[in-house]
């Protein structure tokens, strides 16, 4: 039960980095890795810290404010792997008001020196929903 809290922890900074669309938060909460991936609704896999740091940069640089409240929230956990599922309910404030979206993720964290590291994040839109990102174009890879 220990490290399903942590791993539940590591995942709220992974939200918290998001939706306050710090940089150097979400750089804190990968690892710095050629083996960590990340698949945004409707994108390519990214693989590598490069890669994914520069996917996280440009949905940053969008302008239109982003809001995401976590439910569902399940957490599983060994020694030193936790995976994280959740569905992540999206807000954006766009010129043509407020859009919604439901996605699920899994994100999977590592254990590394004692922290719990992010070493991947899959969303993928739930059935019936048609992303923000799609609608906004929020970092222009989809």
């Amino acid at each position: 039960m220990v490290n399903e809290k942590k791993a539940i922890e590591a995942n709220e900074k992974f939200y918290e980095a998001f939706n306050k669309q710090n940089f150097e938060l979400m750089r804190q909460v990968w690892l710095e890795d050629y083996s960590i991936a990340c698949i945004h609704p409707g994108w390519k896999v990214l693989r590598g810290t490069e890669a994914v740091m520069q996917s996280w940069r440009g949905i940053f640089q969008n302008p239109s404010p982003l809001d995401i409240r976590l439910g569902d929230v399940e957490a599983t956990a060994s020694a030193d792997l936790a995976w994280v599922s959740c569905q992540e309910n999206l807000y954006v404030i766009s010129p043509n008001g407020v859009l919604t979206s439901k996605v699920h993720a899994s994100n999977i964290f590592q254990q590394v020196d004692g922290e719990w590291k992010m070493i991947m994040h899959h969303a993928s839109n739930l059935p019936g929903e048609e992303t923000v990102e799609a609608r906004v174009n929020i970092g222009g890879e989809n």
